[in-house]
């Protein structure tokens, strides 16, 4: 897999419409610290969310599972269209910390799913 020279101009766009953090349906208010565009035409929008926690302390996954679609079609469509740059594919991610790209890191709780795109609609993809 190769990270483009393009992920700094997603991370710019996308992070304009992030900045201040976004407010997502479920009420978490999630930041976006990443983003990478790979090869074969996947963009991976990396967005840290710390109310989530799978061991009940926090959001679970299916408090949150209405996010990711909201995610990819107010964040990553919009920020794909002003970059006029083509995605076969959007990852979204949910983490409670920020972690190294493509590193384990056991005690983060991470969520993720990923869309393919249809013009201005974003379609679940199951893993």
């Amino acid at each position: 897999m190769t990270i483009s020279r393009f992920s700094l101009a997603f991370s710019v766009l996308a992070g304009a419409a992030c900045a201040q953090g976004v407010t997502t349906p479920s009420g978490q208010e999630v930041t976006l610290f990443d983003v990478r565009v790979e090869d074969a035409g996947v963009v991976r929008f990396r967005f840290l969310a710390p109310a989530i926690d799978p061991a009940g302390q926090g959001l679970v996954f299916d408090d949150v599972a209405g996010d990711f679609g909201w995610l990819c079609e107010a964040v990553a469509l919009p920020a794909l269209a002003q970059s006029g740059r083509p995605a076969q594919q959007v990852v979204i991610s949910l983490s409670d910390r920020e972690v190294a790209f493509g590193q384990a890191a056991p005690e983060a709780t991470q969520f993720f799913e990923a869309y393919a795109l249809d013009g201005s609609t974003c379609i679940w993809q199951a893993f």
